[in-house]
C-alpha cells in the first residue's frame, strides 16, 4: 500500500494567507465597540460622537461576521460538518471514484477548498443567493431530522454551470458529440443533462445514503 504524501506542500488548503482578515476584522471593529460600552457604563452618558459609534460599531462587527460565516460555508469542511453529507464528501477525495464530482475534485478541476460551492452554486448574478438559500434549507432540514434518503438533488441541476466551465475550452469542443446541432440545442434548452446520459452520476449511489446502508 502506497504512503499518502506528506509535507507542508500537501496539507490542504495548500497555501493559506498570513492573516485570515475574515476572522480578524470583525474581531477589531467589536473591540472599539466594547470600548465605548464600558466608557458608557462607566461615565453613564457619552458625547454625540461616541454614540454615533456606539450604534455603528456593533452593526459593523455583525455585518464583517455575517460576511465570515457567508465565505467559510463555501468550503468543503463546512459542508462535510453535516453527518449527512460527510460520506458525499468522502467520496470526492477516492483515487478510484468514477463519479462526476470524484474526477473533477481528485483531478485539481475544481478548487479543492470550495469543490462543492463552485459546482452548486449557479452560474450567474443570483447563483450565490440561490446556492445559500438552499443551504440554509439544508442546515435547517439536518437539524429537525426533516429530510429523506437517500439524498435527492432538489429540482434539476443547473446545466449552465456546466456550459459556463466547458463550454469555451478547446477540449469540450474537440468532442465530435458536442459538435452535433441537435445535442448543443438540447442542452441549452435544459431538456438533456451531460450525467446519466453520457457522463457518470455526480456523487455515487453509496455516498448518498446518509451513511447507512442502502
Amino acid at each position: 500500500m502506497t504512503a499518502a504524501p506528506t509535507g507542508p506542500l500537501f496539507t490542504s488548503p495548500p497555501v493559506e494567507p498570513a492573516v485570515d482578515w475574515l476572522r480578524l476584522l470583525p474581531i477589531l471593529v467589536a473591540l472599539p465597540a466594547a470600548a465605548i460600552l464600558i466608557w458608557a457604563l462607566a461615565r453613564g452618558r457619552l458625547p454625540p460622537a461616541a454614540a454615533v459609534a456606539a450604534l455603528a460599531l456593533p452593526a459593523a462587527a455583525y455585518g464583517l461576521g455575517m460576511l465570515m460565516v457567508m465565505e467559510k460555508s463555501k468550503g468543503v469542511r463546512f459542508c462535510g460538518s453535516c453527518h449527512v453529507m460527510a460520506p458525499v464528501v468522502e467520496s470526492l477525495s477516492a483515487t478510484d471514484g468514477s463519479s462526476l464530482a470524484a474526477i473533477h475534485y481528485t483531478r485539481g478541476l475544481v478548487p479543492t477548498g470550495g469543490a462543492c460551492y463552485t459546482c452548486h452554486s449557479g452560474y450567474g448574478i443570483w447563483g450565490t443567493f440561490d446556492a445559500k438559500t438552499a443551504g440554509v434549507m439544508h442546515m435547517l432540514r439536518s437539524f429537525t431530522g426533516l429530510y429523506d434518503l437517500p439524498v435527492k438533488l432538489n429540482g434539476s441541476f443547473d446545466i449552465n454551470s456546466r456550459l459556463g466551465c466547458h463550454a469555451g475550452a478547446a477540449s469540450f469542443r474537440a468532442v465530435e458529440a458536442h459538435q452535433a446541432p441537435d445535442l448543443q440545442e438540447a442542452l441549452l434548452n435544459h431538456t438533456m443533462s451531460c450525467t446519466g446520459t453520457c457522463h457518470p452520476a455526480a456523487h455515487p449511489d453509496s455516498a448518498l445514503t446518509g451513511g447507512k446502508a442502502a
